[in-house]
């Protein structure tokens, strides 16, 4: 993407803050409003690749409880879980002209969504870090979101790094990342037991894996899905599997968890395919990555 065109889509989307409610495995309930917009039978469900969403607690309660195996969006739209977590989204931009540096697939910027944790976890990080270890959390190296002018701040939990062209309705998600959660369990390390750590440190790091280590990725990608399709009104999005994102990106140094590009498309029900976007069949710099090279496999979902 060029900067000007994400420059318009931010200058396009409702200002102020946009908050995202998460409670473990809301993923579910969010693909099956956004796949079957028309009433299904539970039946019918069963038998396309979405079956496995109807195992998560929250949608089955909501199945049991209506009683008469259909589902639509009155049902969907009520489907809720306790506790849930509200989340900041913002947005910034990444990249420039060296791919290599940058990882991205094509030459150009990426929009990036950032996923930030709320006020009341910021004033406890505040409270309970030493401020000489408060700098292992500011990796501005990364798209993190950084103090505003204002004096506006809000640690980012994660972010998704986003190509898209709405010319062709496609989204390519390129990149699903938390720093925040690794540099809290080196956190946790040195405030161990064994070295005589501060106990409000444990306590604090403790409780925020607790709460965020398990769902972070799902939380990041159910973010992503929501944004691209409901305010960017893109349906047709793809995710890059292991093996494409380290060729195209030219990742050379430390990969990725290969969970990111296995288990976590695969919950969220992508399909595999040979077929890249059309955008970046049409990419120059693109081209040149994959020609005499054996055509890379993607995931690919259409909401």
């Amino acid at each position: 993407m060029k900067q000007q065109e994400i420059r318009e889509i931010v200058a396009c989307l409702p200002g102020g803050r946009t908050l995202f409610p998460y409670y473990r495995d809301r993923y579910a309930a969010l693909l099956l409003s956004w796949v079957f917009e028309e009433a299904v039978t539970v039946a019918q469900v069963k038998r396309s690749r979405y079956a496995g969403l109807l195992s998560k607690s929250a949608v089955s309660e909501a199945i049991a409880s209506r009683g008469d195996g259909i589902i639509d969006s009155q049902l969907l739209s009520m489907i809720w879980d306790e506790p849930h977590e509200q989340f900041l989204l913002t947005l910034d931009s990444w990249g420039g002209e060296e791919r290599a540096w940058q990882q991205t697939s094509r030459a150009g910027h990426n929009l990036v969504l950032q996923i930030n944790l709320h006020e009341g976890y910021r004033q406890w990080f505040e409270r309970v870090v030493p401020d000489d270890q408060k700098w292992l959390f500011n990796n501005y190296g990364h798209p993190v979101l950084r103090q505003r002018d204002n004096g506006f701040y809000r640690p980012t939990l994660g972010w998704v790094r986003i190509d898209l062209d709405l010319g062709t309705g496609e989204a390519l998600l390129e990149e699903v990342q938390s720093d925040w959660l690794r540099d809290l369990r080196t956190l946790l390390r040195w405030h161990s037991p064994e070295r005589d750590g501060d106990v409000a440190v444990r306590i604090f790091c403790e409780l925020m894996l607790g709460r965020l280590g398990k769902i972070w990725s799902e939380l990041l990608m159910a973010a992503a899905l929501w944004f691209v399709r409901e305010e960017l009104g893109v349906r047709n999005i793809w995710f890059h599997t292991y093996e494409s994102g380290c060729e195209l990106k030219r990742i050379k140094g430390a990969r990725p968890p290969k969970s990111l590009y296995t288990s976590l498309p695969r919950k969220f029900c992508y399909t595999a395919t040979r077929q890249p976007p059309e955008f970046l069949q049409r990419d120059k710099s693109f081209r040149r990555s994959v020609r005499g090279k054996p055509a890379p496999q993607w995931f690919h979902l259409q909401l």
